[in-house]
Formats: structure tokens, C-alpha cells, sequence
């Protein structure tokens, strides 16, 4: 869950970034949306579904996301799908 809070900046208030949680177990991220606890290390897991809509003078567009820290991706949602329809990721690595 990404938890937001309300600051004064020049005279006018602002929402902006104060944590993020699992929305599975409540861990908090030692940076924003990145899970990992060395700085020069990226982890970043989200559950997302992002809608769009386009038109000729405009679109929309409308994010729903579940925040979920790598341990319970690992094993509740893995093992979820894993139950259900016997399923596996599909894994992608790179080197560089």
C-alpha cells in the first residue's frame, strides 16, 4: 500500500510519497517502491492493472495496484497461482 501525507510547501499543502506497505503482511520498503536494502540493489514487485481510453480530444487512463514486498510474492502469490492453475512464471534475466 502506498501510503501518502499531507505537507505544507509555500504556503499550500501537497500530497506526496511518505511509505510504501505490503499489502499482504504490512512490511514497509526501505525506499519507495523499491524492496531491496542496499542502496545500489533494484526490487520491485507490484500486482497491476492499467485501463485505458482513448478519444479524439483526450483519454483516461486508470491504474488499480496491489504492493506486494518480494517475500510474499515469492511465496503466497506464487504458491497461490501455483495451487490454482498449476501454473509458473515466466522468468526473464539479464546481464550487463
Amino acid at each position: 500500500m502506498k501510503h501518502m501525507k499531507t505537507v505544507l510547501i509555500l504556503e499550500h499543502t501537497e500530497e506526496v510519497f511518505d511509505k510504501l506497505t505490503c499489502d499482504v503482511c504490512g512490511a514497509e520498503s526501505h525506499w519507495d517502491e523499491n524492496w531491496s536494502s542496499a542502496e545500489p540493489e533494484k526490487t520491485i514487485t507490484t500486482v497491476q492493472l492499467e485501463e485505458e481510453e482513448s478519444f479524439p480530444n483526450g483519454g483516461q487512463s486508470c491504474q488499480t495496484q496491489f504492493h506486494i514486498c518480494p517475500t510474499c510474492f515469492k511465496t503466497k502469490l506464487t504458491d497461490w497461482f501455483a495451487s490454482h492453475r498449476q501454473v509458473k512464471p515466466t522468468v526473464s534475466k539479464s546481464v550487463w
